[in-house]
């Protein structure tokens, strides 16, 4: 047996002894991890065994007993802390501070490398460009099965059917605000295009749907993948205003994305700067006190830029690595993949809600991770004999105090699936007036 079990073993007996000197005390007993509490701080932490004095004759009893018991809890204090000690002397180094990595599982690689693709555009060493990067991302969660000429095909045809549609309605396609529109019907309306071959035959291309069904894509991420949008036509507000901008990309159009809460949507503007709101989950033009309405933007958000700004290419690139983490997350779970993710993000748009929301996320895994090793502590008792695993809570807490202080506020989906009701109906008031001003016309 070594010196220093044999000292332990010592202290323990000492202990035992001397609590039933007193039978009113309790034996004492070696703390665990999750009852720790916070012990005195004393200057020499060995017990320091104190000689009795003779009493006068006079003394009183019970002051005796009151003397005996404050020098025995004092003793107790002093072993407790030795006994601490020793049970913990080589916990801390034994701590796992990171969470574990899933970088031996079959399909992380493919992570990372689109991670590196993607840091590489916002590096300035590849173009920006986000037709590949949105197929990068998607590709990485199917593990490089998808295939990009399929995916690029598809794209190109829904270019090319906005534009034939211009030239054949006698439309100015060079005109930046003539492609806008002609995208934006591309997607939202029915479009009969006659082929010059045969000037009675006619090619249909049919309006994208929103889909209702696991439209967070809680079930199945790829839900909210351009990919699936453009092989089943139905989508939501993900990948609908993506597919948007791809085809902006494709054609030259210029428009933007930008965010509402649990929402996202594509802003542009006309010659003279007046700004226009595409949403094309109800397939019309709103107004930005029609985006406010959710009730969840603050002026705080707004002016923090979280909400109903245009996002340049950079910062939707950004997203994309947003993007890359969750679907690594629905796969794999948290690990420092998501860190490294989230650290790309916020340096490229520090302003990133998404990147944001993971890092929380990220930063509550890892508390919780570590906090399960030592014990579910109060912070105090954590402060004292776990430093490194309170500065994690304190690093979490600090990310929700910045979130709380940007004006975000959770969207719940009861109040998401409202909001999406009264798009549908904003949709329905305006086609019955603008049919009703029609009429009026014809009367006049």
């Amino acid at each position: 047996m070594s010196k220093r079990s044999k000292y332990f073993l010592i202290l323990l007996v000492f202990l035992i002894a001397t609590n039933n000197l007193l039978g009113q005390i309790s034996v004492v007993k070696t703390p665990k991890p999750a009852t720790l509490f916070t012990v005195p701080s004393y200057n020499n932490p060995t017990p320091q065994v104190r000689q009795s004095n003779p009493l006068p004759n006079n003394s009183n009893p019970l002051e005796m007993y009151e003397r005996d018991k404050r020098e025995l809890q004092q003793r107790n204090a002093e072993l407790y802390k030795i006994l601490y000690e020793y049970e913990n002397s080589n916990s801390n180094s034994s701590i796992q501070y990171d969470l574990p990595s899933q970088f031996g599982m079959r399909g992380t690689e493919y992570y990372r490398q689109a991670l590196d693709k993607l840091s590489k555009m916002l590096r300035g060493e590849m173009p920006l460009n986000l037709k590949d990067a949105v197929f990068t991302v998607e590709n990485a969660y199917f593990e490089n099965n998808l295939n990009y000429s399929n995916y690029n095909k598809e794209i190109k045809y829904l270019a090319e059917t906005a534009q034939l549609k211009t030239m054949q309605d006698g439309g100015n396609w060079n005109n930046p605000i003539t492609k806008n529109v002609m995208l934006f019907r591309a997607m939202a309306d029915t479009l009969e295009i006659k082929v010059r071959q045969k000037e009675k035959t006619t090619v249909v291309s049919y309006p994208m749907q929103y889909d209702f069904e696991d439209y967070h894509g809680d079930e199945d991420w790829s839900k909210m993948f351009v990919y699936k949008l453009l092989a089943t036509n139905k989508g939501q507000c993900h990948s609908l205003p993506l597919l948007y901008l791809i085809l902006c990309e494709e054609t030259g159009a210029e428009a933007y994305l930008a965010y509402s809460p649990s929402h996202s949507y594509i802003k542009f503007k006309d010659d003279s700067g007046n700004w226009y709101n595409i949403e094309l989950t109800n397939k019309h033009i709103v107004t930005d006190a029609f985006i406010v309405g959710s009730g969840f933007i603050t002026a705080e958000a707004i002016k923090n830029k979280l909400y109903m700004e245009p996002q340049t290419k950079q910062q939707v690139i950004a997203q994309c690595i947003s993007d890359l983490a969750m679907g690594y997350e629905h796969k794999y779970g948290y690990d420092c993949f998501i860190k490294q993710c989230v650290d790309s993000v916020l340096k490229y748009d520090p302003n990133n809600l998404g990147g944001w929301m993971m890092k929380a996320n990220y930063e509550t895994e890892r508390f919780e991770y570590v906090v399960n090793q030592v014990g579910r502590l109060h912070p105090d008792t954590l402060k004292v004999y776990y430093p490194k695993v309170y500065k994690l809570l304190e690093d979490r807490n600090a990310t929700y105090r910045k979130m709380d202080a940007s004006g975000y506020r959770e969207m719940p989906k009861e109040a998401y699936e409202a909001w999406l009701e009264s798009v549908n109906e904003e949709k329905a008031r305006q086609e019955y007036d603008e049919k009703y001003n029609k009429v009026l016309r014809l009367i006049r």
